[in-house]
Protein backbone atom coordinates (compact mmCIF):
# COMPACT_ATOMS: atom_id res chain seq x y z
CA UNK A 1 0.00 0.00 0.00
CA UNK A 2 1.29 3.61 -0.72
CA UNK A 3 1.73 6.15 1.84
CA UNK A 4 -0.73 9.02 2.74
CA UNK A 5 0.77 12.09 3.42
CA UNK A 6 -0.01 12.91 6.82
CA UNK A 7 -1.37 16.81 7.62
CA UNK A 8 -1.91 17.20 11.15
CA UNK A 9 -3.48 20.34 10.44
CA UNK A 10 -6.50 19.10 9.46
CA UNK A 11 -9.97 20.27 9.82
CA UNK A 12 -12.92 17.41 10.42
CA UNK A 13 -14.35 17.80 6.73
CA UNK A 14 -10.98 17.08 5.40
CA UNK A 15 -10.34 14.57 7.44
CA UNK A 16 -13.11 12.91 5.74
CA UNK A 17 -11.75 13.54 2.46
CA UNK A 18 -8.67 11.83 3.33
CA UNK A 19 -10.03 9.52 4.96
CA UNK A 20 -12.74 9.17 1.74
CA UNK A 21 -9.56 8.69 -0.63
CA UNK A 22 -7.33 6.12 1.52
CA UNK A 23 -10.47 4.07 1.28
CA UNK A 24 -10.82 4.54 -2.50
CA UNK A 25 -7.12 4.40 -2.76
CA UNK A 26 -6.96 0.76 -0.83
CA UNK A 27 -10.50 -0.63 -2.52
CA UNK A 28 -10.37 0.64 -5.96
CA UNK A 29 -12.20 -2.54 -6.95
CA UNK A 30 -15.54 -2.21 -4.81
CA UNK A 31 -15.14 1.90 -5.71
CA UNK A 32 -15.20 0.61 -9.47
CA UNK A 33 -18.40 -1.37 -8.18
CA UNK A 34 -20.03 1.48 -6.53
CA UNK A 35 -19.84 3.36 -9.73
CA UNK A 36 -21.30 0.95 -11.78
CA UNK A 37 -24.34 0.58 -9.34
CA UNK A 38 -24.56 4.38 -9.03
CA UNK A 39 -24.45 3.96 -13.36
CA UNK A 40 -26.98 1.46 -13.12
CA UNK A 41 -29.68 3.70 -11.21
CA UNK A 42 -29.13 6.62 -14.05
CA UNK A 43 -29.85 4.19 -16.61
CA UNK A 44 -32.55 2.54 -14.95
CA UNK A 45 -34.20 6.34 -14.19
CA UNK A 46 -33.83 6.34 -10.94
CA UNK A 47 -34.66 9.86 -9.45
CA UNK A 48 -33.11 9.57 -5.72
CA UNK A 49 -30.51 6.48 -4.90
CA UNK A 50 -30.52 7.59 -1.16
CA UNK A 51 -27.31 6.95 1.20
CA UNK A 52 -29.23 3.72 2.76
CA UNK A 53 -30.08 2.43 -0.84
CA UNK A 54 -26.37 2.80 -1.90
CA UNK A 55 -25.40 1.44 1.53
CA UNK A 56 -27.66 -2.00 1.83
CA UNK A 57 -26.53 -2.49 -1.77
CA UNK A 58 -22.81 -2.68 -0.50
CA UNK A 59 -23.63 -4.82 2.10
CA UNK A 60 -25.57 -7.39 -0.36
CA UNK A 61 -22.07 -7.20 -2.55
CA UNK A 62 -19.78 -7.89 0.93
CA UNK A 63 -18.09 -4.18 0.33
CA UNK A 64 -17.59 -2.72 3.78
CA UNK A 65 -17.43 1.60 3.08
CA UNK A 66 -15.53 1.98 6.34
CA UNK A 67 -12.11 2.55 8.13
CA UNK A 68 -12.99 1.49 10.86
CA UNK A 69 -13.67 -2.81 10.49
CA UNK A 70 -15.01 -3.44 13.55
CA UNK A 71 -18.16 -1.13 12.94
CA UNK A 72 -20.90 -2.43 10.63
CA UNK A 73 -22.74 0.39 9.69
CA UNK A 74 -20.49 3.22 9.62
CA UNK A 75 -21.75 5.99 6.95
CA UNK A 76 -19.32 8.54 7.13
CA UNK A 77 -17.24 8.00 4.31
CA UNK A 78 -20.15 8.09 2.08
CA UNK A 79 -21.07 11.69 1.52
CA UNK A 80 -17.43 12.10 0.60
CA UNK A 81 -17.15 9.09 -1.64
CA UNK A 82 -20.33 9.95 -3.06
CA UNK A 83 -18.89 13.74 -3.84
CA UNK A 84 -16.24 12.28 -5.84
CA UNK A 85 -18.71 9.80 -7.91
CA UNK A 86 -20.53 12.87 -9.12
CA UNK A 87 -16.94 15.02 -9.68
CA UNK A 88 -15.35 11.84 -11.85
CA UNK A 89 -19.11 11.78 -13.41
CA UNK A 90 -21.49 14.10 -13.54
CA UNK A 91 -24.29 12.55 -14.68
CA UNK A 92 -24.58 10.06 -12.02
CA UNK A 93 -25.70 13.79 -9.98
CA UNK A 94 -28.97 12.58 -12.08
CA UNK A 95 -29.66 10.04 -8.89
CA UNK A 96 -27.15 10.90 -6.23
CA UNK A 97 -28.84 13.86 -3.81
CA UNK A 98 -27.00 15.43 -1.10
CA UNK A 99 -27.50 17.77 1.65
CA UNK A 100 -25.11 21.09 2.29
CA UNK A 101 -21.71 19.74 3.92
CA UNK A 102 -18.58 21.05 5.18
CA UNK A 103 -17.51 18.83 2.45
CA UNK A 104 -19.01 21.57 0.14
CA UNK A 105 -15.87 24.22 0.96
CA UNK A 106 -12.79 22.14 0.53
CA UNK A 107 -10.73 20.73 -2.08
CA UNK A 108 -11.76 17.31 -2.70
CA UNK A 109 -9.66 16.88 -5.85
CA UNK A 110 -6.41 18.07 -3.98
CA UNK A 111 -7.20 14.98 -1.05
CA UNK A 112 -7.74 13.00 -4.33
CA UNK A 113 -4.53 14.02 -6.02
CA UNK A 114 -2.23 13.93 -3.00
CA UNK A 115 -3.49 9.97 -2.09
CA UNK A 116 -5.32 8.13 -5.15
CA UNK A 117 -3.86 9.43 -8.46
CA UNK A 118 -1.89 12.84 -9.08
CA UNK A 119 -3.11 12.05 -12.60
CA UNK A 120 -6.76 11.86 -12.43
CA UNK A 121 -9.13 14.54 -14.08
CA UNK A 122 -12.43 15.92 -12.62
CA UNK A 123 -15.12 16.26 -15.12
CA UNK A 124 -16.24 19.05 -12.42
CA UNK A 125 -14.78 20.47 -9.62
CA UNK A 126 -17.11 19.77 -6.94
CA UNK A 127 -20.84 18.16 -6.74
CA UNK A 128 -22.76 21.53 -7.24
CA UNK A 129 -20.97 21.93 -10.41
CA UNK A 130 -21.97 18.58 -11.58
CA UNK A 131 -25.18 19.36 -10.50
CA UNK A 132 -25.49 22.11 -12.41
CA UNK A 133 -23.80 20.06 -15.71
CA UNK A 134 -27.13 17.94 -15.04
CA UNK A 135 -29.57 21.28 -15.18
CA UNK A 136 -28.19 22.39 -18.12
CA UNK A 137 -27.88 19.00 -19.91
CA UNK A 138 -24.22 19.37 -20.64
CA UNK A 139 -22.78 16.37 -22.16
CA UNK A 140 -20.93 14.99 -19.74
CA UNK A 141 -24.19 14.72 -17.48
CA UNK A 142 -26.19 12.70 -20.23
Amino acid sequence: MEQTQIHFDLSPAERVAYDACGWIRDHREAFRKLMAYFHSQVDAGNPRTTRDDAMAWCRENAINMSVLDEIARDHSLYACISRFAVMLRPRLARTIRFRKSQLDDIDLAQAWHETVDSRTTFLAKSRKEAEHLVEIGDVSAL
